[in-house]
Parts: C-alpha cells; structure tokens; sequence
C-alpha cells in the first residue's frame, strides 16, 4: 500500500508547462524618481528552454510581447572577445593616464 505523499501516481511522460506566470516589480535605482520596472525570472524550466547560467540572450520586443532568444556559440565567443578587448582598452587608458600625469609632474 502507498504512503499518503507517496509519489506512486506521478505521470510519467508530463507534457512540460509552456506558461509561466509573473509580476512586474521594480528595481531600486537610488534616486527619488519612480524606480524602473523588473522582472526577475527563475526556474530550472529555464536551463531546459536553453537558458544555461552565465550564458548570455537577447530580448526583442515584438507586438508588445518580450521574446527571449538565447545566443548562439558563435554570438557568445564574439561577446567574450569583445569583453577581453574592452579590458585590454581599459588598460591602455589607465597606462595612458599615467604616462601623461608622470609626463606633466616632471
């Protein structure tokens, strides 16, 4: 005989939810103006769309519906790039700002 949370009757092939349901809440911005809306999405439903951790996505708006569109490879290693290139830049700058302020002191 099953316990009373025995989960003996669980189907088995479950056809996976395709609607979700959330509120739109807002995100501090530490002005006294109205705060930004935000939503903020969690579920392991997500890694099953295509939605890994750490993995990067596009948002379109189309006909006032928020399409998700997670990157591709290829999309994800030219944004890496371009974040290691953004660092090196950043770099540069700071060397820059320190050759010119060494070159005026002298």
């Amino acid at each position: 005989m099953a316990k009373a949370h025995s989960k003996q009757n669980r189907a088995v092939n479950k056809a996976p939810k395709t609607e979700r349901y959330y509120t739109v809440g807002y995100a501090p911005s530490g002005s006294k103006t109205s705060p930004p809306p935000a939503i903020h999405l969690t579920g392991h439903w997500l890694k099953d769309a295509g939605f890994e951790t750490g993995f990067t996505f596009t948002v379109k708006i189309l006909n006032g519906c928020l399409v998700l569109i997670p990157d591709s490879e290829d999309t994800r290693a030219i944004k890496q790039q371009n974040q290691q290139q953004q660092a090196q830049l950043s770099a540069i700058k700071h060397t820059m700002r320190e050759l010119m302020a060494e070159y005026i002191s002298s």
